[in-house]
């Protein structure tokens, strides 16, 4: 399977232009980030990416582009190594889709008319018979959609949404029959991530058959009133009398009657319209049958064509609107991020775990002795959680009184640990291995520490060698967080 990747990111020429995701995108980065991240030479491969992008935006810094921009065009260079991803016949199809449904909704059109407008002579054209097929119909077809479109946004049709849509699509295009399986399986994986989008498109379709079919509907009624003469009556079993008939008729027509009074039948010729068996068609007059179908055309383009514009408007913003606002800040986003960003602070000379900065001033730690401490560990530390309260109570010489695991790169994963910190006076200690390098996440994850605790007490324990802590201590001077810093040895 082939598609026409480059090997340069696609903003490489108007790093300004902001980019416009499609569902094939969405796709596509899903599966992309799942399978590099798991990757074993992932820290390799999504380094050398981040030294290409950053050639791309060499404007900005990571910090200053926006993650939708950054990742559309990371995608682009993963697209370039990976062939075997499905977004652009996934997006192909779709747009096909788009111009069939308006296709299919024409022909419905332009074949239901004739249906409702045959008839022998014997007796009229039953013009509430055509209102309900042509008119009301349509609207049940339209609160359907609405009820499938909610189901697609259930949690539980996440797997449905991916297995309807593989089907669908791997019908479509002979190129992917073969490849069933593995389209079935990306789409169900990621379905919870496209599910409120296909549930827009859905409803597009819908919509733009709807439309179709109001304006297949529509030609075809002027083609055969043309070329027909079409004797248009109404009847009923019950009492109704043509009063009520008329009032009915007044209230349906009220959008367009202001202006197009001929479209609207007179108590007169809605009285000599009314169809009886005992009577038969020679009680009816010409004038009175003939009268109805300008009626008819207005229902068609105020109550169908009009309105389904609308909705394929809106349907088209809304979908827009979620591809435009879509949500970065997941784990996996996070660790994408920092492994395309790598370390914060270069030279020319690199050591073994890292690239160390200039060196920073060794303050005094500001907290006071005998405190009281809320701890808590980073992912990475080898030692048991006992050794580790014991050596953190030895270097803030105070008492630990509760002990949170949290991610320290992933500030949106850790809301029960921030609850906890808005309900205690004590002070905070994180610690974490010194190999870690300093990103952007880390400090949103510290912040946030920081703002959720009401004291001033908060220190950053380094566990590793004690030529990590100078980057650290510049990082921590560059970015004001107001933490101490204290190390370890492991």
């Amino acid at each position: 399977m082939s598609h026409p990747y480059t090997n340069r990111p696609m903003f490489a020429k108007d790093s300004s232009r902001l980019p416009r995701w499609t569902v094939g995108d969405v796709i596509d980065f899903e599966e992309a980030e799942q399978r590099t991240l798991s990757g074993q030479d992932a820290e390799n491969v999504l380094g050398e990416d981040g030294k290409v992008l950053s050639r791309t935006f060499s404007e900005q810094s990571f910090r200053e582009v926006s993650r939708g921009k950054l990742f559309h065009a990371w995608l682009s260079l993963a697209r370039s190594r990976d062939s075997q991803l499905f977004g652009y016949g996934i997006d192909r199809v779709l747009n096909v889709l788009t111009s069939v449904s308006w296709l299919i909704g024409i022909v419905l059109g332009c074949l239901a008319v004739p249906a409702y407008l045959a008839y022998k002579g014997e007796k009229p054209i039953n013009v509430m018979v055509v209102f309900f097929g042509l008119i009301v119909l349509p609207w049940v077809i339209t609160g359907t959609s609405l009820y499938l479109s909610s189901w697609l946004r259930g949690d539980s049709s996440k797997g449905g949404v991916g297995g309807g849509v593989a089907f669908l699509i791997s019908r479509l295009s002979p190129e992917w029959r073969e490849s069933w399986n593995d389209l079935r399986r990306v789409l169900q994986e990621h379905g919870k991530r496209i599910e409120t989008i296909l549930a827009g498109l859905f409803f597009g379709f819908t919509q733009r058959i709807a439309c179709g079919f109001g304006l297949g509907a529509l030609l075809s009624i002027l083609f055969h009133v043309t070329v027909f003469d079409l004797a248009f009556g109404w009847e009923s079993t019950l009492s109704v009398g043509a009063e009520f008939m008329c009032f009915f008729v007044s209230v349906i027509s009220s959008p367009w009657s202001w202006f197009w009074t001929a479209s609207v039948p007179t108590l007169e010729q809605v009285r000599e319209s009314r169809f009886s068996y005992l009577a038969g068609m020679e009680a009816a007059s010409v004038n009175a049958t003939r009268s109805w179908w300008p009626f008819i055309v207005g229902n068609l383009v105020f109550y169908v064509v009009i309105p389904r514009f609308l909705l394929v408007a809106y349907a088209g913003w809304k979908t827009f609107s979620r591809l435009s606002t879509l949500d970065f800040t997941r784990t996996q986003d996070i660790a994408l991020i920092r492994r395309l960003s790598g370390p914060l602070f270069q030279t020319k000379e690199s050591s073994r775990t890292g690239y160390l900065g200039e060196d920073a001033e060794i303050k005094s730690p500001t907290f006071a002795e005998d405190g009281s401490w809320n701890l808590l560990l980073g992912e990475g530390i080898l030692q048991s959680e006992d050794s580790v309260r014991g050596k953190v109570e030895a270097a803030l010489f105070g008492k630990i009184t509760r002990v949170e695991t949290v991610e320290v790169d992933y500030a949106d994963g850790n809301e029960e640990v921030l609850q906890s910190l808005l309900q205690s006076e004590d002070g905070v200690v994180v610690a974490m291995p010194a190999d870690i390098n300093p990103v952007d996440a880390i400090a949103a994850t510290l912040q946030s520490f920081s703002d959720a605790s009401p004291s001033n007490d908060k220190v950053i324990i380094l566990f590793g060698p004690e030529q990590r802590q100078n980057l650290w201590r510049r990082w921590l001077r560059e970015k004001q967080l107001g933490f101490d810093l204290l190390g370890v040895c492991e």
